[in-house]
């Protein structure tokens, strides 16, 4: 059995033979008929009053996707390297404890947040670990 489907026209012979019959293409569309006693429906909506005929409505600019933007500034990698920047501040005043690494990793994930696009989120992120890096490094070596 062929796995050619009906219809199928092969392509031209590459020695410049005569090409395949192509068939005539389908006539456009053409709104049916309406029935007796029905109207046709208006060429188009008429313009609101005090508006020229043509001419689109002014679009207003919606309020909710600026929030929306600046709450996914803190989100995913940029997220995490604020929290993590926190707790390096954080917790060697409340504990009396210091996370030697944690400064190391939220700056990458700061890095990392930047390079996605969160630019807010990760220069936020980028400052809190930098300020707990430099409390670490008092923490470890002045105090």
């Amino acid at each position: 059995m062929s796995d050619v489907p009906p219809g199928y026209q092969p392509p031209p012979d590459p020695q410049g033979g005569p090409a395949p019959s192509m068939p005539p293409p389908p006539p456009s569309y053409q709104s049916p008929p309406l029935p007796p006693g029905y109207a046709a429906p208006p060429p188009a909506y008429p313009a609101p009053p005090g508006m020229p005929q043509g001419q689109a409505p002014p679009v207003l600019p919606m309020a909710v996707g600026g929030s929306a933007f600046a709450i996914s500034q803190f989100t995913g990698a940029a997220g995490w390297a604020i929290l993590l920047g926190l707790v390096t501040i954080v917790v060697p005043f409340l504990f009396n404890r210091v996370f030697f690494f944690l400064p190391i990793i939220g700056l990458l994930s700061a890095v990392q947040a930047i390079r996605r696009g969160k630019v807010i989120g990760g220069v936020i992120g980028i400052v809190l670990n930098v300020i707990g890096g430099i409390i670490t490094l008092i923490a470890l070596f002045g105090g």
